[in-house]
């Protein structure tokens, strides 16, 4: 293994890049435990603390799981990682689909609120218009990976439109509406740690790393039609961008 090289970049980033792609490649694969901090830090050069630094990191990401007095694993569940490219339009459940993964899901709540006027002025709408709420947990072989809010104009989508046949996807319940042309999406990806409210949604420890994928949705008059929060745990989603 070859050691890090001096640069401007701090070494525990070094280190924890080196180890992210040593997983990516399958040197490490899930559940497998890593080399002993001794001989890690060795490989690398680096001092320990600095090496801790990493991993710390990447516990935090959900990427390793550090056992007291065992070692470091790959989190077993990094195989069953969802990867997108934020470039297509489509919705989770496609993904999931085009990966072979079998989302469901649980915790579904819809109501009906008005416009705060923060979110009244995304959605280009006078504050206090009815908004339909809609929120649910992702599920992955059981497991909470996914907490979804989308908040949607009540004239679009009223609650009752999601009574029946509702599979967890708000864009494919709008993309289904005969008389709504779904033109584009803004998202921003987002760096966040679980507050007590999600890390009791997600079944996770309080301040443990989340993405945070917040989108707008127009139609092709360019109208704002959804805005949603979606919370990931890092571990089983991964998204990237392709630049032309």
């Amino acid at each position: 293994m070859a050691q890090l090289r001096s640069s401007r970049v701090p070494l525990y980033l070094q280190a924890q890049q080196y180890l992210l792609q040593r997983i990516e490649d399958g040197t490490y694969a899930p559940g497998e435990q890593l080399p002993s901090e001794a001989d890690l830090a060795a490989q690398l050069g680096i001092s320990r603390p600095t090496l801790r630094e990493a991993l710390l990191h990447l516990e935090q990401e959900g990427l390793v799981v550090r056992k007291h007095g065992v070692g470091t694993f790959v989190s077993p569940s990094y195989e069953r990682r969802l990867e997108s490219g934020l470039e297509r339009l489509e919705s989770i459940l496609e993904q999931a689909e085009r990966q072979g993964l079998q989302l469901q899901f649980t915790d579904l709540h819809v109501g009906e609120r008005p416009a705060e006027p923060e979110l009244a002025e995304k959605l280009q709408l006078p504050p206090g218009t009815p908004l339909t709420r809609v929120e649910r947990v992702i599920l992955v072989k059981k497991k909470r990976v996914a907490y979804m809010l989308d908040l949607i104009p009540a004239a679009i989508l009223g609650t009752g439109d999601l009574e029946e046949g509702f599979n967890g996807s708000a864009l494919d319940l709008l993309r289904n509406k005969p008389d709504l042309a779904i033109a584009l999406v803004m998202a921003d990806i987002i760096a966040c740690n679980a507050d007590a409210v999600l890390a009791d949604r997600l079944s996770m420890p309080e301040g443990q790393a989340l993405l945070l994928l917040e989108e707008l949705l127009y139609d092709e008059a360019g109208t704002p039609i959804n805005f949603s929060r979606n919370y990931f745990r890092p571990e089983f989603f991964r998204f990237h961008v392709v630049r032309r």
